[in-house]
């Protein structure tokens, strides 16, 4: 119990420390979330190499887990872009949503009934958002982004629980972070020039 407490205050602090990291580093979301993509997939490979896991999986799978990684990929690239053009107090409470999203997702995605305790207690997220904003409308688009960047990650958490029933969990990692490098690295170049001709 004390290790799982533990793992719990481990995790807040660094989902904290992400957004303050997120909001202090100068390359935009795009770029940002592209090097932690590609950073993150070298140091699994080493990971992996290290501890002998294979990674030889069917192309099924590999499919499989690169939607999963496509899914992150606009989950971050989203968390990013809210801290960028709101706050990392925005980006990081909208992140709370995810519970409300996975209560809402997973019901219809799994085939189940909706549980009223899971709605009730997402919905009293929504609620305690609402009132810390105060309905403040001067960060409206980072808090549309960061609602938008929570739905991706709660759908991100329940296509990648049926993943780890089949697959070890650093290669899920592995091929996901190379997903997302391959695909969002192909638009990056679009989107730049995009925002050139904007500017």
């Amino acid at each position: 119990m004390k290790k799982s407490y533990l793992l719990l205050h481990l995790a807040v602090i660094l989902a904290g420390f992400t957004g303050v990291f997120g909001k202090l580093i100068t390359l935009n979301e795009g770029l940002l979330v592209w090097y932690r993509l590609l950073f993150s997939s070298i140091i699994l490979f080493f990971i992996l190499k290290l501890f002998r896991i294979p990674a030889d999986i069917p192309l099924r799978g590999k499919i499989q887990i690169s939607k999963a990684g496509l899914l992150i990929t606009l989950h971050w690239l989203l968390f990013y872009a809210s801290i960028k053009y709101a706050n990392i107090s925005i980006g990081v409470v909208c992140y709370c949503l995810t519970s409300f999203f996975t209560a809402v997702f997973k019901p219809v995605i799994d085939k189940e009934k909706f549980k009223l305790s899971e709605l009730l207690l997402s919905t009293l997220t929504i609620l305690g958002i609402s009132l810390i904003f105060h309905f403040d409308t001067s960060y409206q688009l980072g808090i549309i982004l960061g609602i938008f960047s929570s739905a991706f990650g709660a759908l991100y958490t329940i296509y990648n629980k049926r993943l780890v029933h089949h697959f070890d969990t650093k290669v899920i990692n592995y091929y996901q972070m190379i997903a997302g490098t391959l695909c969002w690295g192909a638009f990056l170049p679009y989107i730049s020039s995009i925002s050139r001709q904007i500017a």
